[in-house]
């Protein structure tokens, strides 16, 4: 009878199952590592990528509107806050109404005017100045609205009150532009870190905005504003030196074009 004989020979033995086991947790343990590090490397791209982005987006969109100070207001007074983290300036910014009298005209002392609005459409708020101006500019009057009332809408025409009373009159009613004008003030919220567009939040994880200006030299009025906006990480890096926040700080010089 034949028997078969196993040959036990070529086997593994235990220690040579150790040494491979041990070979193969320590290539584990540095693959491991080696990802680890790059999901390191990629966050913390990331995180500077969204904050050059995010502080570039608000230099942009702060200075596009600042440089439209005084946009169809007609006067130099156009910045009305000029702080050092805050600004406050009329602009048209919206173009939002844009009208002529209707009906009566307005006298010096009166504190409303006559007006055809869309029903539907527009609206004029409390913080709205009213800018009035005749046909050739010669007589002008920026009046903030009414308040609580800035405005009443029921057929035609419609009235816009004025929380002042008018310095000049205006009797050609075609010819007398009314227009509402927006009051912009952007200012720093140094507790959430946040740029404010009128108290509304535009921007985040901004550490700084700083605004200086430059003025004129024969009308005294504002034409230049220095910008200065720096932006941190959202997230703080344990291995970072110093607090572990990356910044970028960006610049601009805004010309007022509209003085």
């Amino acid at each position: 009878m034949n028997t078969k004989k196993f040959d036990t020979t070529n086997g593994f033995t235990l220690i040579e199952l150790i040494v491979s086991l041990a070979i193969f947790l320590i290539l584990a343990i540095v693959a491991v590592r080696i990802f680890l590090l790059q999901r390191k490397v990629f966050t913390v791209q990331e995180q500077v990528s969204e904050m050059q982005h995010n502080v570039r987006a608000a230099m942009d969109y702060v200075s596009r509107e600042v440089r439209m100070a005084g946009y169809m207001v007609g006067t130099t007074a156009v910045i009305t806050n000029s702080g050092t983290n805050t600004i406050t300036f009329l602009s048209d910014i919206d173009s939002d109404i844009v009208a002529t009298l209707n009906t009566n005209p307005a006298n010096a002392g009166d504190i409303q005017i006559s007006v055809n609005l869309s029903d539907s459409n527009d609206s004029v708020a409390s913080t709205d100045y009213i800018y009035i101006s005749d046909s050739e500019g010669s007589s002008t009057d920026i009046i903030l609205a009414g308040s609580p009332t800035a405005y009443s809408v029921s057929g035609e025409p419609d009235t816009i009150y004025l929380s002042t009373p008018l310095t000049h009159s205006y009797t050609d009613l075609g010819s007398t532009t009314v227009r509402t004008i927006e009051v912009i003030t952007f200012s720093h919220d140094t507790s959430n870190l946040k740029i404010e567009r009128n108290n509304q939040p535009v921007a985040e994880n901004i550490e700084a905005l700083s605004f200086t200006y430059d003025t004129d030299a024969t009308s005294g009025a504002t034409n230049t504003v220095n910008l200065v906006i720096t932006g941190r990480t959202a997230i703080q890096d344990p291995y970072y030196t110093g607090d572990g926040y990356r910044r970028a700080t960006v610049t601009s010089t805004i010309k007022i074009r509209n003085q």
